[in-house]
């Protein structure tokens, strides 16, 4: 009798403490070889609790990477909401008379960064300028008298991130995050001709390349970079060196001007469409202050999409812009650009969330500042802060499968861990990180795992840093 008391006694414990038995299901891992000599700090998470289960160094303020996506994302997500959409707009100052627009054609921007973006597979690059031409010509405008003019306010004057690595900026992967925004503000050289051939497309108007680089003789590898600065007759340089026995290559550039190339790239879309226009194609600062009248208005794609392309993809641009979005009702500050502006609406709240502050140090959106620190703790508290805040798992969905989609697809493949985490990934110059959730059975987990200061091979930290995960989830 005495025995089975005992058996009951222990039936009841097991029904009494699942956070007990949560947490252990999940191990401390050992140190994996591959991170000896490494500064590297990891947190887990119960994510329906709260409760801290792993903490190895959990603490410390690391670079993030791109793993800082998530702190933009996941607050826009929370503010604006996953159906929120970014408007563009075409609107005049003048009157329509006999088929003719009087005055200018005024496109005005929000922000959005997905316009002829080409990481919306589904989408056709050129809606925009298709429905706009369309919605002209149904208004019985078949003439515009005066010139197309894009918007380009104050607050883009620091659309390039001014605490972005210098020698990142005239590459596609640095291009600034303007109120306009088109084909990912980025262009393509192809070099062809074993390296002797330049073209560029889309053709950007006042782009002046100029091929500086030395041709090596090797078939593989090659080291072509787009300088941010222009030699004085205005080139843009392309330097490094192209393999002379390669017959083709490609180098990405960001566009220096997307809100100038907009106006004319809309320009020669009405003039084809069969809407002349008697102006030119330019950028002003602002705005007539009266008789201004709506013509078209398009739409992005809801932000859950927005955000999920960013978090799939670690697109940079997309990330920048999503950030900006939270400071463009904000009170101007003297002195502060927009992401500034924004960056301090992130601050203050997750401040009212109960985070602490002192835990995020955050320079951008995207996370290519080398001076971005944020600790483990805050990314696994703020993700379960959100898991327990939204039962849909909107925000969860926007981050790529392990061993699946994206920048993770190779990522934890063929593990037991495939498919069983949503992650982002980070990686920088000796930085590689990973943060988001892993499911186990009916668990949910909240991890980040950040690795700064490293000797070797990516792929050996990369192998690491999945033992690590295996040995905390997997029995």
């Amino acid at each position: 009798m005495r025995q089975k008391s005992a058996v009951f006694l222990l039936f009841l414990l097991f029904l009494s403490f699942p956070s007990l038995l949560s947490a252990q299901s999940v191990r401390v891992p050992e140190t994996p070889a591959q991170l000896n000599n490494t500064l590297w700090a990891y947190s887990v998470q119960d994510a329906d609790t709260g409760e801290q289960l792993v903490d190895l160094r959990a603490h410390t303020l690391m670079t993030p990477a791109s793993t800082l996506k998530l702190v933009s994302t996941a607050t826009a997500m929370e503010v604006l909401g996953p159906d929120y959409r970014i408007k563009t707009c075409l609107c005049t100052d003048g009157t329509v008379v006999d088929g003719t627009q009087e005055g200018n054609l005024y496109i005005v921007g929000a922000g959005d960064p997905s316009l002829g973006s080409k990481y919306l597979w589904r989408e056709d690059p050129e809606q925009f300028f298709k429905e706009a031409t369309s919605a002209l010509q149904q208004l019985g405008i078949r003439r515009i008298s005066g010139s197309v003019l894009a918007l380009k306010p104050w607050t883009d004057f620091q659309a390039v991130n001014p605490r972005w690595p210098v020698y990142d900026t005239g590459n596609y992967y640095a291009a600034g995050a303007y109120d306009l925004n088109l084909y990912d503000n980025t262009y393509t050289v192809t070099i062809t001709q074993n390296g002797k051939q330049l073209s560029v497309s889309p053709s950007i108007p006042d782009l002046n390349l100029k091929a500086v680089y030395g041709i090596s003789d090797t078939r593989s590898g090659d080291s072509l970079y787009i300088s941010p600065n222009r030699d004085a007759d205005g080139h843009t340089l392309i330097t490094g060196a192209y393999p002379g026995r390669a017959p083709r290559r490609t180098v990405r550039g960001a566009i220096p001007d997307p809100p100038l190339f907009f106006a004319q790239h809309l320009r020669d879309v009405l003039v084809a469409g069969g809407v002349s226009v008697v102006g030119k194609a330019a950028a002003v600062s602002e705005l007539p202050e009266e008789n201004l009248s709506s013509l078209y208005e398009y739409a992005s794609k809801p932000l859950q999409e927005l955000v999920s392309t960013t978090n799939v993809y670690s697109h940079n641009l997309y990330a920048e812009s999503i950030l900006r979005l939270l400071g463009r009702e904000q009170a101007v500050m003297p002195g502060h650009n927009h992401t500034q502006r924004s960056i301090m609406a992130v601050y203050d709240y997750w401040e009212g969330r109960g985070m602490n502050m002192d835990e995020l140090e955050m320079l951008d959106g995207c996370g290519l500042s080398p001076e971005n620190k944020v600790t483990p703790y805050f990314l696994t508290t703020m993700l379960g802060k959100i898991h327990r805040g939204d039962p849909s798992r909107s925000f969860a969905r926007t981050l790529p499968r392990a061993g699946k989609e994206g920048t993770l697809s190779q990522f934890l493949k063929k593990t037991k861990l495939e498919d069983s985490a949503r992650l982002k990934s980070g990686t920088l110059r000796n930085v590689v990180c990973y943060a988001g959730y892993v499911y186990v059975g009916d668990k949910t987990y909240t991890v980040a795992v950040m690795v700064n200061n490293y000797y070797g091979r990516y792929s050996d930290i990369r192998r690491g840093l999945e033992q690590l995960l295996l040995d905390t989830f997997v029995r």
